[in-house]
């Protein structure tokens, strides 16, 4: 037998919903009724983004979210921490719109700029000349690779040499997949055993790989491989920079004003002390860069 008098109540719920839902829709609901019209954003900057941008009130930011410092999960699994939202909410402040970040796998971040799904990435990005091919590169933070091994294996490989006849893991898409190439190239040109590589779609798979023992060693940016180690219990172990390189903020061809409108927005943070704050609050002071320069890595 039905229950009547739940499905009174069901119907007169739905038709509560459903006014209020026109209500809303009305009025364009609070948060929107909250944020400011383009007319209205007094934002030191905000009229230097795209008009576009202007009036969505969001720029959508790609990012491969599991590259502490930079960006990665806090503790409840959702909200994304690190120098990369520190800087995009400071960045918010001077051009008043939402920065969106949408965590995506770091090999398709660039594939996402080029299709328009985005409008930049933050993701501890280097800036290389051949990716300068397809996208543009607005340099930040100076950076480089390093080799992360086991504690017990950290004498053993200190260098890109030692790595002949080891097998040694990367993240899809990353710089540090030419320099195992090339690393294993010279190893073979000496006589010695080449490099055996893994390849892994996200740095915690590396880390997880390192940490069995499936790999002797994990190519990665120094300073997220650093802040790995140290939580790590004294298990894995960041060797030094083996290059110098430069992270930047990524954006399509096509978005050179968006690309403007960023740099300013670095430039006025710097201004204020902001940028050096939050580096500093990191202790990553010392990777601060003097200017922002657009494709600044020229080799």
């Amino acid at each position: 037998m039905k229950n009547t008098n739940r499905t009174i109540r069901s119907t007169a719920l739905g038709a509560l919903a459903v006014a209020a839902m026109i209500s809303l829709s009305a009025c364009g609901g609070a948060a929107d009724a909250e944020k400011p019209s383009a007319a209205e954003n007094t934002a030191p900057l905000f009229k230097e983004l795209p008009e576009k941008v202007q009036k969505a009130g969001t720029i959508n930011v790609a990012s491969n979210v599991e590259y502490p410092p930079f960006e990665s999960f806090d503790t409840d699994g959702t909200t994304i921490v690190g120098i990369d939202r520190e800087i995009a909410d400071e960045l918010e402040k001077q051009l008043g719109v939402t920065m969106k970040f949408d965590n995506i796998a770091f090999d398709a971040i660039i594939p996402g700029l080029s299709s328009a799904r985005y409008d930049m990435a933050m993701s501890a990005m280097s800036d290389t000349v051949e990716r300068q091919k397809v996208v543009n590169f607005l340099d930040y933070f100076s950076a480089g690779g390093g080799i992360m091994t086991s504690t017990a294996n950290a004498s053993t490989y200190k260098t890109l040499d030692d790595l002949c006849g080891t097998h040694v893991g990367i993240v899809k898409g990353t710089t540090e997949d030419a320099d195992a190439a090339a690393a294993s190239k010279k190893c073979e040109d000496a006589g010695k055993e080449k490099i055996e590589v893994t390849i892994f779609a996200g740095q915690n798979q590396a880390v997880l790989a390192l940490e069995s023992d499936r790999v002797d060693a994990f190519l990665v940016d120094s300073t997220s491989g650093s802040v790995v180690a140290a939580g790590s219990k004294g298990a894995l172990a960041m060797g030094e920079r083996y290059q110098d390189l430069a992270f930047g903020i990524v954006f399509p061809k096509d978005q050179e004003q968006l690309m403007g409108a960023i740099q300013k927005g670095l430039e006025a943070i710097k201004a204020d002390g902001s940028y050096e704050k939050i580096l500093t609050s990191y202790d990553m002071a010392d990777h601060a860069m003097d200017s922002f320069p657009v494709n600044g890595v020229k080799e």
